[in-house]
């Protein structure tokens, strides 16, 4: 008789629970969505559970469970936690002395069973073949039968779903299991991360559970949550449910579109759009039903796959991933631009009629069209896609296939080139070489706590210090007014630590700062005058290039100019066909000369700088300068008002003063482009300039008289050639202003009325 051997199954983690599945029906074109099966239990903090135990080591939010610089942007779900408010909110809720309301409950923790590759902790796009059927095997309940869905084979399993069959019928609640490989497998939250963050933090300071090194730099903000604080609490009780998804069909053999990965960011998006609002970048970085989203994700795979020992210095933590509040301004001390930023940029480069002309704002809803005529214009479409292909795919819907290759024309004909602008525009390279040095000092200081708040969750930062000011705050209230009852020495030995934390990142985002000014000006021949005697810039000089760099350089109106405006002059001399050999050129000439101006290699050109943005320097030397009032300004001359992303014109025609074009063709586009604005800002600033001396000296325009015209028109005529002066640029002869004016009046349209309000 021979020996009959069977293989031993990899399941190791086994729950109880129901089962259940959902997907949408048939409808237009006999359409219906792939089925997910669920498996609904719950996880708690009863230790003698082995099944609370197994999960609750397994269970993890997913900046713990892949490592953030090995993944794709497409395989990115969420990834920062507001700690804070887990410590200062949730975890109370589950912990309450006062029992304040007395119905408590979590909603269920939503997480997605994703496959593992089997040599590397990466998600895999599809789990391997999946089976369904009936077992024959004798049950608790005495049937003879279970239905069983399980993916991979015995000995290589990823899950296995176990229902009871009881006279014929699939069972979904009674003795129903759900079997795990963990080490095949990731559960991914998506959504609760925050839910259950409270929950393990509490099993993880009960256990001493922190030590792995990517839970280390967490622990501080649940340190007060001592054992013994939460021994108090009968903690059997707490029990929250938890959801496991899978998708039985994206296995092995499926030939779709679609993969595990989409499938788990499509669960999110459709589980946040009516619950607590998720930022608009996280939204754009997940959305796989806009082309847009697709291209911006490429770009930014291709700066965050370069490593420590890359040549290039713009890293992934130069773009903010995660903008709240004000999404118009990175937050970021790390950051220059932004997910918003690169957003804006990539949509009008791809979907803008290429008619931009003059200096007026940038008309038009960009997010409405989803025709991709000009798109495809640009990436030859047609060619590598097919006409019919080309003609039945719209922004909002498209193959996997043609995203590929539209996506490849996009990185070789526009992507490379966004991300060179951020990497070689001199304001830029200098704030990108600041940060690597100071990541390499961090790193040698083997400081854990700085490098997350800098480097990695770009809403990290945040979180310190809401978490910070709220445990002061709360040892500043007696125990009646909800301050702290126990613990209270141990307490505050924890918010000293945050408190020296908080003085080194102080100290690191000062070191930068220093740094970055230095590197931007180390170009000067003349250091004697713009460093102090510890061989520095001086402090006046580190506060002025902190504020330029924040107030023109990082918003999305300039880096809109400084990339959309070189393209859209390029795009008029050149067919699409002829473009790909003279771009490279044209680009590098480009960047030459605008890093002429906005790199000074002598004091004088960085006092042409400084007049450009803020006014006349003052005083002897740097170290006492005084920075006076100038109407000979950027903001003065150009533009009044609040610079919105759509003005972004009026910093492309600031570049075009600087811009001289090489190749004669595209110099006789960007000449006429550069007279026109002239021609139409001139004028804005005449009647703005007429408009306050009617104002100020309560006069109707029709009553001012010859010599009262001539002093507006000279104050106009001076400020306009000073900033010209500034830039270095031609000045406008007095027939042009003149022309320029009666142009203006005859045709108002040319005016930007924006300039003309009466507050601006």
């Amino acid at each position: 008789m021979g020996l009959k051997i069977t293989r031993e199954s990899s399941l190791n983690l086994t729950l109880k629970g129901s089962v259940g599945s959902f997907r949408v029906g048939a409808g237009i074109d006999s359409q219906q969505s792939l089925e997910v099966k669920y498996f609904l239990s719950h996880v708690g903090l009863n230790f003698e559970t082995a099944s609370n135990t197994g999960l609750l080591s397994e269970l993890a939010p997913v900046r713990e469970i892949f490592d953030f610089n090995s993944l794709e942007f497409d395989e990115i779900m969420q990834r920062d936690i507001d700690d804070s408010r887990v410590s200062a909110e949730l975890i109370p809720y589950l912990l309450d002395e006062a029992s304040r309301d007395l119905v408590k409950l979590f909603p269920p923790i939503i997480v997605m069973l994703l496959p593992t590759h089997a040599d590397r902790n990466h998600p895999a796009p599809l789990y391997p073949a999946c089976f369904a059927g009936v077992v024959k095997k004798e049950t608790p309940t005495g049937d003879h039968g279970l239905h069983v869905t399980r993916a991979g084979e015995v000995g290589h399993e990823v899950f296995q779903f176990e229902q009871p069959i009881s006279d014929g019928q699939i069972l979904s609640h009674d003795l129903a299991r759900f079997k795990i490989n963990t080490y095949r497998s990731r559960l991914v939250i998506v959504d609760g991360q925050h839910r259950a963050m409270a929950l393990l933090a509490i099993y993880r300071n009960l256990l001493d559970q922190w030590s792995d090194e990517k839970r280390a730099p967490y622990k501080e903000y649940y340190s007060q949550w001592t054992p013994n604080y939460i021994r108090r609490f009968n903690l059997k009780e707490i029990e929250l449910p938890v959801m496991f998804c899978t998708v039985p069909a994206l296995a092995d053999g499926y030939s779709g579109d679609f993969d595990l990965r989409k499938a788990a960011r499509a669960i999110f998006l459709t589980l946040n759009k009516t619950a607590r609002a998720v930022s608009t970048s996280r939204n754009i970085l997940l959305d796989d039903n806009d082309l847009i989203s697709v291209f911006l994700r490429r770009s930014l795979s291709a700066v965050k796959n370069r490593d420590a020992r890359s040549a290039s210095s713009f890293r992934i933590w130069n773009v903010e991933l995660d903008q709240f509040r004000d999404k118009l301004r990175v937050q970021s001390p790390m950051a220059l631009t932004g997910v918003s930023h690169l957003y804006y940029i990539i949509e009008h480069l791809m979907m803008d009629n290429g008619n931009v002309t003059g200096a007026s704002a940038r008309a038009g809803s960009f997010q409405a069209r989803t025709k991709l005529h000009n798109c495809l214009d640009r990436l030859d479409g047609r060619n590598i896609l097919g006409s019919e292909v080309a003609d039945s795919i719209r922004r909002d819907h498209f193959t996997v296939d043609a995203s590929g290759k539209l996506g490849a024309e996009f990185d070789a004909r526009y992507g490379r080139y966004l991300i060179e602008a951020f990497e070689n525009f001199s304001p830029f390279a200098a704030h990108n070489r600041a940060a690597i040095n100071l990541e390499k000092r961090i790193e040698n200081y083997q400081d854990r706590q700085l490098r997350p708040i800098l480097f990695e969750g770009q809403g990290i930062s945040r979180v310190f210090e809401a978490h910070r000011d709220g445990l002061r705050k709360k040892l500043s209230r007696l125990p009646d007014e909800g301050g702290f009852k126990t613990d209270v020495p141990q307490i505050e030995a924890i918010a000293d630590r945050l408190d020296a934390t908080n003085a080194r990142l102080d100290s690191a985002i000062r070191e930068f700062r220093i740094d970055r000014a230095e590197m931007w000006l180390h170009s000067i021949s003349d250091k004697g005058t713009i460093r102090n005697t510890d061989k520095r810039p001086h402090e006046c000089l580190v506060r002025w290039f902190d504020g330029v760099f924040q107030d023109v350089f990082t918003t999305v109106a300039f880096e809109a100019a400084l990339v959309c405006g070189f393209f859209h002059q390029v795009e008029r001399a050149i067919q699409p066909e002829e473009r790909t050999a003279d771009v490279d050129r044209f680009f590098a000439d480009y960047m030459s000369q605008i890093n002429g101006f906005f790199n000074p290699t002598t004091v004088s050109g960085l006092k042409r700088v400084i007049r450009l943005f803020n006014g006349e320097p003052g005083g002897e030397t740097f170290a006492e300068t005084r920075i006076h009032p100038s109407n000979q300004t950027f903001r003065s001359v150009i533009y009044r008002g609040e610079m919105q992303p759509d003005q972004w014109p009026k910093y492309r025609y600031l570049l075009m003063e600087i811009w001289k074009p090489s190749d004669k063709q595209l110099a006789g586009i960007v000449d006429s482009d550069r007279a026109q604005c002239r021609s139409q800002l001139f004028a804005s600033l005449h009647q703005h300039n007429k408009n306050d001396f009617c104002r100020e000296n309560s006069k109707p325009e029709d009553a001012l008289q010859k010599h009262e015209l001539e002093a507006i028109f000279t104050r106009s005529f001076d400020a306009y050639n000073g900033m010209l002066k500034n830039l270095g640029a031609e000045p406008l002869t007095k027939e042009f202003a003149v022309g320029s004016i009666e142009v203006g009046a005859a045709f108002g349209q040319d005016i930007d009325p924006d300039l003309l309000e009466p507050g601006n």
